[in-house]
């Protein structure tokens, strides 16, 4: 992902926190999910469907499910927004 892509996927991303930049040596990631990974959350891949990415709290219990994890995050943060 180059930082063309990343500005474009920020244009939809309405929360400052939730928006995405690229962390060196790593992947892109989020002030928010730095946040919510510090809290035992993970991204892992579906059993049931290796084409989607659940979320985890830190008990293992499944939060969200999405496509991809830019979706997961555009989900996480609409979430957020409007209140669980």
């Amino acid at each position: 992902m180059n930082q063309i892509e990343i500005d474009k996927i920020n244009k939809t991303i309405p929360y400052v926190d939730g928006k995405i930049y690229w962390k060196e040596n790593h992947d892109w990631t989020s002030k928010l999910w730095e946040t919510m990974y510090e809290m035992g959350w993970r991204v892992v891949q579906s059993e049931e469907n290796s084409e989607k990415v659940i979320v985890q709290d830190e008990n293992g219990s499944m939060l969200f499910s999405a496509s991809d994890r830019i979706s997961m995050l555009r989900q996480l943060v609409n979430n957020l927004i409007v209140g669980f």
